[in-house]
């Protein structure tokens, strides 16, 4: 549900990867509209303690726009795009990706992201 604070819009999904051998990746549909300012990535505990999560935001024609490897299992991390000047304009409908290093064979894995998007 987005929350409005002036200009930024306040963005939250949970993206669940199932469990199963195999499994590695979920997506989620979102629309965003605006410039991408921070992502806030919590990747929960995984069942293999070594697993890393690749977050990947990618627009309707397949185009990579966002990507950020190497997040480790069980900790936050927060992605402040202003930090590295980087702007990165949304329009429309985008698919968030959450890929795990290895398959989460026994229990699912939910991550929280949260985006903020200057509107």
């Amino acid at each position: 549900m987005p929350i409005y604070t002036g200009r930024i819009r306040r963005e939250s999904v949970n993206v669940t990867v199932t469990s199963g051998a195999g499994v590695t990746t979920a997506t989620f549909l979102n629309s965003l509209n605006g410039i991408l300012r921070e992502i806030i990535v919590t990747p929960p505990a995984a069942v293999d303690a070594s697993a890393t999560m690749t977050f990947t935001l990618v627009d309707l024609d397949g185009n990579i726009v966002y990507t950020k490897s190497g997040l480790a299992a069980n900790s936050g991390a927060s992605i402040n795009l202003l930090t590295n000047d980087l702007r990165v304009p949304l329009s429309g409908k985008y698919t968030l990706t959450v890929t795990y290093s290895v398959a989460q064979p026994t229990t699912a894995s939910t991550t929280k992201v949260v985006m903020y998007v200057e509107t």
